[in-house]
Protein backbone atom coordinates (compact mmCIF):
# COMPACT_ATOMS: atom_id res chain seq x y z
CA UNK A 1 0.00 0.00 0.00
CA UNK A 2 1.45 3.59 -1.01
CA UNK A 3 0.59 6.63 1.34
CA UNK A 4 0.22 10.04 -0.99
CA UNK A 5 3.47 11.14 -0.87
CA UNK A 6 4.72 7.80 -1.67
CA UNK A 7 2.69 6.96 -4.76
CA UNK A 8 4.10 10.05 -6.47
CA UNK A 9 7.07 7.82 -7.05
CA UNK A 10 4.93 5.97 -9.16
CA UNK A 11 2.14 8.52 -10.86
CA UNK A 12 3.13 12.26 -10.19
CA UNK A 13 -0.33 13.82 -9.34
CA UNK A 14 -2.19 15.10 -6.79
CA UNK A 15 -5.32 13.39 -6.99
CA UNK A 16 -4.58 10.52 -5.86
CA UNK A 17 -4.84 10.48 -1.53
CA UNK A 18 -2.87 6.60 -2.20
CA UNK A 19 -2.78 3.77 -4.17
CA UNK A 20 -2.14 -0.27 -4.05
CA UNK A 21 1.24 -1.30 -6.23
CA UNK A 22 1.17 -4.70 -7.82
CA UNK A 23 4.56 -5.24 -8.79
CA UNK A 24 3.54 -9.13 -10.61
CA UNK A 25 1.31 -7.69 -13.13
CA UNK A 26 2.17 -6.22 -16.44
CA UNK A 27 1.36 -4.24 -19.59
CA UNK A 28 1.77 -4.72 -23.06
CA UNK A 29 0.59 -4.08 -26.56
CA UNK A 30 -2.63 -5.88 -27.16
CA UNK A 31 -2.75 -5.66 -31.04
CA UNK A 32 0.52 -6.90 -31.44
CA UNK A 33 -0.22 -10.00 -29.33
CA UNK A 34 -3.51 -10.71 -31.12
CA UNK A 35 -1.69 -10.26 -34.29
CA UNK A 36 0.72 -12.64 -33.19
CA UNK A 37 -1.15 -15.29 -31.89
CA UNK A 38 -2.81 -15.20 -34.85
CA UNK A 39 0.01 -16.12 -36.92
CA UNK A 40 0.76 -19.03 -34.71
CA UNK A 41 -3.08 -20.40 -34.94
CA UNK A 42 -2.39 -20.26 -38.77
CA UNK A 43 0.73 -21.69 -38.66
CA UNK A 44 -1.05 -25.04 -36.50
CA UNK A 45 -3.57 -25.08 -39.36
CA UNK A 46 -6.50 -22.38 -38.16
CA UNK A 47 -8.43 -20.51 -40.37
CA UNK A 48 -10.21 -17.24 -40.02
CA UNK A 49 -13.01 -15.42 -41.92
CA UNK A 50 -12.90 -12.09 -40.99
CA UNK A 51 -15.73 -9.58 -41.82
CA UNK A 52 -18.00 -12.43 -41.84
CA UNK A 53 -20.51 -12.14 -39.01
CA UNK A 54 -22.95 -15.14 -38.63
CA UNK A 55 -26.77 -14.20 -38.83
CA UNK A 56 -27.58 -17.08 -37.32
CA UNK A 57 -26.73 -20.49 -35.63
CA UNK A 58 -28.53 -23.77 -36.19
CA UNK A 59 -28.05 -26.33 -33.36
CA UNK A 60 -27.84 -30.15 -33.25
CA UNK A 61 -25.87 -32.92 -33.54
CA UNK A 62 -23.55 -30.87 -35.60
CA UNK A 63 -24.14 -27.21 -35.20
CA UNK A 64 -23.83 -25.22 -38.26
CA UNK A 65 -23.10 -21.05 -38.46
CA UNK A 66 -24.53 -19.12 -41.11
CA UNK A 67 -23.05 -16.08 -42.62
CA UNK A 68 -24.54 -13.52 -45.75
CA UNK A 69 -22.47 -15.56 -47.76
CA UNK A 70 -21.65 -19.20 -46.42
CA UNK A 71 -21.86 -20.99 -43.80
CA UNK A 72 -19.64 -23.65 -41.11
CA UNK A 73 -20.48 -27.33 -40.03
CA UNK A 74 -18.17 -28.17 -36.77
CA UNK A 75 -18.44 -30.79 -34.13
CA UNK A 76 -18.48 -27.95 -31.38
CA UNK A 77 -19.14 -24.66 -31.78
CA UNK A 78 -18.11 -21.62 -29.45
CA UNK A 79 -19.94 -18.58 -28.84
CA UNK A 80 -17.12 -15.87 -28.08
CA UNK A 81 -18.56 -12.34 -29.76
CA UNK A 82 -18.73 -10.79 -26.19
CA UNK A 83 -20.28 -7.29 -26.40
CA UNK A 84 -20.77 -7.65 -30.23
CA UNK A 85 -23.14 -11.00 -29.75
CA UNK A 86 -26.12 -9.05 -30.19
CA UNK A 87 -29.85 -11.15 -29.68
CA UNK A 88 -27.79 -14.20 -31.80
CA UNK A 89 -28.19 -15.73 -28.50
CA UNK A 90 -31.15 -14.88 -26.60
CA UNK A 91 -29.93 -17.29 -23.91
CA UNK A 92 -27.09 -15.35 -23.20
CA UNK A 93 -27.40 -12.34 -24.56
CA UNK A 94 -29.38 -10.64 -22.36
CA UNK A 95 -26.56 -11.69 -19.56
CA UNK A 96 -24.08 -9.24 -20.82
CA UNK A 97 -24.14 -5.49 -21.48
CA UNK A 98 -22.30 -3.50 -24.03
CA UNK A 99 -20.34 -0.76 -22.46
CA UNK A 100 -18.64 1.81 -24.34
CA UNK A 101 -14.44 2.25 -23.07
CA UNK A 102 -12.77 4.97 -24.57
CA UNK A 103 -8.90 5.98 -25.02
CA UNK A 104 -6.79 9.12 -26.18
CA UNK A 105 -3.46 9.07 -27.08
CA UNK A 106 -0.97 11.97 -26.84
CA UNK A 107 1.74 13.61 -29.12
CA UNK A 108 5.18 11.68 -28.20
CA UNK A 109 6.72 13.09 -25.15
CA UNK A 110 9.87 14.23 -24.44
CA UNK A 111 11.93 12.02 -21.61
CA UNK A 112 12.19 14.67 -19.07
CA UNK A 113 7.81 15.16 -19.69
CA UNK A 114 7.20 11.38 -19.15
CA UNK A 115 9.53 11.06 -16.21
CA UNK A 116 7.79 13.66 -14.18
CA UNK A 117 4.40 11.98 -15.71
CA UNK A 118 4.81 8.30 -14.40
CA UNK A 119 8.17 8.07 -13.05
CA UNK A 120 8.08 4.02 -13.20
CA UNK A 121 6.53 3.33 -16.40
CA UNK A 122 3.79 1.62 -14.44
CA UNK A 123 0.02 1.26 -15.57
CA UNK A 124 -1.96 2.95 -13.68
CA UNK A 125 -6.00 2.74 -13.22
CA UNK A 126 -8.25 4.32 -10.26
CA UNK A 127 -11.37 3.30 -8.37
CA UNK A 128 -13.81 5.50 -9.52
CA UNK A 129 -17.09 4.39 -10.93
CA UNK A 130 -16.15 5.71 -14.32
CA UNK A 131 -12.68 4.58 -14.06
CA UNK A 132 -9.72 6.21 -15.64
CA UNK A 133 -6.52 4.11 -16.78
CA UNK A 134 -3.77 4.98 -18.15
CA UNK A 135 0.21 4.61 -19.27
CA UNK A 136 2.66 4.93 -21.58
CA UNK A 137 3.11 3.95 -24.80
CA UNK A 138 6.30 2.32 -26.09
CA UNK A 139 7.19 5.35 -27.75
CA UNK A 140 6.57 7.16 -25.49
CA UNK A 141 3.18 8.76 -25.81
CA UNK A 142 0.47 9.13 -22.82
CA UNK A 143 -2.42 6.33 -23.49
CA UNK A 144 -5.40 7.46 -21.46
CA UNK A 145 -8.61 5.35 -21.46
CA UNK A 146 -12.18 5.72 -19.37
CA UNK A 147 -15.37 7.20 -19.51
CA UNK A 148 -17.26 3.92 -19.45
CA UNK A 149 -20.66 4.58 -20.04
CA UNK A 150 -24.18 1.96 -20.34
CA UNK A 151 -25.89 3.80 -22.88
CA UNK A 152 -24.43 1.95 -26.29
CA UNK A 153 -23.73 5.22 -27.95
CA UNK A 154 -20.44 6.55 -28.67
CA UNK A 155 -19.71 9.92 -27.83
CA UNK A 156 -19.41 12.61 -31.10
CA UNK A 157 -16.02 13.68 -30.08
CA UNK A 158 -13.99 11.16 -28.02
CA UNK A 159 -11.14 13.84 -27.20
CA UNK A 160 -13.24 16.48 -26.29
CA UNK A 161 -14.85 13.78 -23.63
CA UNK A 162 -11.50 12.58 -22.58
CA UNK A 163 -8.93 15.56 -22.51
CA UNK A 164 -10.67 17.24 -19.55
CA UNK A 165 -10.22 13.84 -17.38
CA UNK A 166 -7.01 13.79 -18.29
CA UNK A 167 -5.54 17.13 -17.43
CA UNK A 168 -7.42 16.79 -14.09
CA UNK A 169 -4.56 13.68 -13.19
CA UNK A 170 -1.94 15.43 -15.42
CA UNK A 171 -2.44 19.42 -15.63
CA UNK A 172 1.15 19.64 -16.97
CA UNK A 173 0.08 18.13 -20.32
CA UNK A 174 -2.42 21.35 -20.92
CA UNK A 175 -0.38 22.14 -24.17
CA UNK A 176 0.14 18.66 -25.33
CA UNK A 177 -1.72 17.57 -28.33
CA UNK A 178 -4.06 14.63 -28.58
CA UNK A 179 -3.12 12.28 -32.22
CA UNK A 180 -5.06 9.32 -31.92
CA UNK A 181 -8.65 8.35 -30.13
CA UNK A 182 -10.32 5.23 -30.67
CA UNK A 183 -13.09 3.14 -28.83
CA UNK A 184 -15.07 0.15 -28.49
CA UNK A 185 -17.38 -1.48 -26.59
CA UNK A 186 -16.68 -3.97 -23.33
CA UNK A 187 -19.21 -6.81 -22.52
CA UNK A 188 -20.06 -6.55 -18.64
CA UNK A 189 -22.25 -9.02 -16.35
CA UNK A 190 -23.80 -8.31 -13.41
CA UNK A 191 -21.64 -10.11 -10.92
CA UNK A 192 -18.71 -8.69 -13.08
CA UNK A 193 -17.31 -12.22 -13.30
CA UNK A 194 -16.78 -14.25 -16.69
CA UNK A 195 -19.30 -16.34 -18.29
CA UNK A 196 -18.37 -19.74 -18.78
CA UNK A 197 -20.70 -22.20 -20.20
CA UNK A 198 -22.08 -24.79 -22.24
CA UNK A 199 -25.66 -24.31 -24.06
CA UNK A 200 -26.34 -28.35 -24.95
CA UNK A 201 -23.53 -30.73 -25.50
CA UNK A 202 -21.53 -29.21 -28.40
CA UNK A 203 -22.02 -25.47 -27.90
CA UNK A 204 -20.20 -23.40 -25.61
CA UNK A 205 -19.95 -19.78 -24.72
CA UNK A 206 -17.46 -17.60 -23.10
CA UNK A 207 -18.03 -13.58 -22.40
CA UNK A 208 -18.47 -10.57 -19.97
CA UNK A 209 -15.28 -10.21 -18.94
CA UNK A 210 -15.79 -6.50 -17.46
CA UNK A 211 -12.56 -5.10 -19.05
CA UNK A 212 -10.13 -7.10 -18.12
CA UNK A 213 -10.57 -9.43 -21.53
CA UNK A 214 -6.46 -8.73 -22.52
CA UNK A 215 -6.15 -11.51 -19.41
CA UNK A 216 -9.47 -12.96 -18.67
CA UNK A 217 -9.56 -14.45 -22.53
CA UNK A 218 -6.86 -16.38 -22.17
CA UNK A 219 -7.70 -18.09 -19.21
CA UNK A 220 -11.43 -19.02 -21.13
CA UNK A 221 -10.20 -19.75 -23.67
CA UNK A 222 -7.64 -22.37 -21.97
CA UNK A 223 -10.88 -24.05 -19.63
CA UNK A 224 -12.97 -24.10 -22.91
CA UNK A 225 -10.08 -26.08 -24.71
CA UNK A 226 -10.05 -28.48 -21.67
CA UNK A 227 -13.73 -29.15 -21.57
CA UNK A 228 -13.63 -29.91 -25.29
CA UNK A 229 -10.71 -31.98 -24.63
CA UNK A 230 -13.01 -34.03 -22.01
CA UNK A 231 -11.41 -32.20 -19.06
CA UNK A 232 -13.71 -30.85 -17.43
CA UNK A 233 -12.74 -29.79 -13.71
CA UNK A 234 -12.02 -26.58 -14.03
CA UNK A 235 -14.75 -25.55 -16.70
CA UNK A 236 -17.16 -26.48 -13.72
CA UNK A 237 -16.41 -24.23 -11.58
CA UNK A 238 -16.96 -21.59 -13.51
CA UNK A 239 -20.27 -22.88 -15.08
CA UNK A 240 -21.94 -23.84 -12.12
CA UNK A 241 -22.06 -19.72 -11.63
CA UNK A 242 -25.37 -18.24 -11.58
CA UNK A 243 -25.19 -15.52 -13.66
CA UNK A 244 -28.41 -12.75 -13.78
CA UNK A 245 -30.29 -11.68 -17.04
CA UNK A 246 -30.14 -7.75 -16.79
CA UNK A 247 -33.54 -6.36 -16.54
CA UNK A 248 -35.53 -4.35 -18.97
CA UNK A 249 -35.15 -6.38 -21.88
CA UNK A 250 -33.07 -6.08 -25.50
CA UNK A 251 -34.37 -2.37 -25.34
CA UNK A 252 -34.48 -1.20 -21.50
CA UNK A 253 -31.73 -2.34 -20.08
CA UNK A 254 -29.34 -0.58 -21.73
CA UNK A 255 -30.48 3.00 -20.34
CA UNK A 256 -31.75 1.37 -16.41
CA UNK A 257 -28.29 0.77 -15.92
CA UNK A 258 -26.86 3.87 -17.26
CA UNK A 259 -29.55 5.50 -14.87
CA UNK A 260 -28.22 3.10 -12.48
CA UNK A 261 -24.28 4.10 -12.57
CA UNK A 262 -25.46 8.30 -13.24
CA UNK A 263 -26.95 7.86 -9.23
CA UNK A 264 -23.30 6.08 -8.13
CA UNK A 265 -21.41 8.85 -10.11
CA UNK A 266 -23.47 12.01 -8.36
CA UNK A 267 -23.03 9.88 -4.85
CA UNK A 268 -19.16 9.33 -5.94
CA UNK A 269 -19.22 13.48 -6.58
CA UNK A 270 -21.00 14.24 -3.42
Amino acid sequence: MLSQDDIKQYVNTDRYIGGMLDSGSGHLHPLNLCLGEARVAEGLGVQFFENSPVVKIHKGDLPRVETAKGSVTCQFLVLAGNAYLGNLEPKIGGKVLPAGSYIIATEKLEEKVWKNLIPQDSAICDVSIALDYFRLSDDKRLLFGGMCNYSGRDPKDIVASLRPKMLKVFPQLETASIEYQWGGMIGIGANRMPQIGRLGSNIYFAQAYAGHGVNATHMAGRVLAEVIAGQAERFDVYAGIRHMTFPGGRYFRSPLLALGMLWYRIKELA
